[in-house]
């Protein structure tokens, strides 16, 4: 076919796409650079040994240091993504499993549960459920290696107030608990505290900022602003 002037495309088309038009192409190139077709050797670059020294560094890996990403554990150990995963899935047969959020609940709290049906939740750190995976045999294994993750829900809130200058901070304002910040207690209660602060700590000559937040820009505090501080 390719001395009768057949393009790639054409004789994958009369092979019925039994291999595709790349294929053909590498034979073609193959055929017009040595007159034969080898097939015994694959094309690519050879493929890196599994050796049960790379096999037990591995899983020693994934035993003391828990969560690992396969392509820096790749990067580390010298060797490709590809034999790390063939290691993870063939030799150690281990999947991944997706970290499980559950309330972080102490024993007090459990047989409350089971008394009062009353839930107590915790404050909880915030993780990337997207990428935190456990390489495990079973759910149970993942769940003995930092595969679960404890929140809190509805926790109770504190809003603290304070302002930054290059002379230092401020004296902070707290609220009361679950109080939130409006437009009325940002003018009555913050503002004035923040131009003392500033006077203190800078003197007369300094500039007010704040953010987006609706409260800072209701009318009513801007015009507060204006009138009382000396740059804004």
């Amino acid at each position: 076919m390719t001395h009768d002037g057949m393009s790639s495309l054409q004789i994958a088309k009369q092979l019925r796409k039994v291999v595709s038009e790349r294929i053909v192409r590498r034979w073609q190139h193959m055929y017009r650079s040595t007159d034969t077709i080898d097939l015994k050797t694959p094309a690519g670059r050879p493929r890196i040994i599994q050796t049960k020294s790379l096999i037990r560094k591995v899983k020693n890996r994934f035993i003391y240091k828990g969560r690992q990403s396969a392509r820096k554990l790749a990067n580390s150990l010298g060797t490709s993504k590809g034999t790390i995963g063939r290691i993870i899935h063939e030799d150690l047969h281990l999947h991944t499993y997706r970290v499980i959020i559950e309330p972080n609940l102490n024993d007090e709290h459990k047989q409350r549960r089971v008394s009062f049906t009353y839930w107590y939740f915790e404050l909880g750190g915030i993780f990337n459920r997207q990428n935190d995976r456990v390489y495990a045999p079973s759910r149970y294994y993942a769940d003995e290696h930092k595969g679960t993750k404890q929140t809190a829900k509805f926790p109770k809130k504190l809003m603290v107030w304070l302002a930054a200058s290059k002379n230092g901070l401020s004296l902070p304002i707290i609220f009361e608990p679950s109080e939130t910040l409006t437009h009325e207690n940002y003018i009555e209660i913050v503002l004035p505290h923040a131009l003392s602060e500033g006077q203190r700590l800078l003197g007369d000559n300094f500039i007010y900022q704040q953010d987006n937040a609706t409260p800072h820009k209701h009318k009513d505090s801007i015009a507060w602003i204006k009138k009382n501080f000396p740059r804004f």
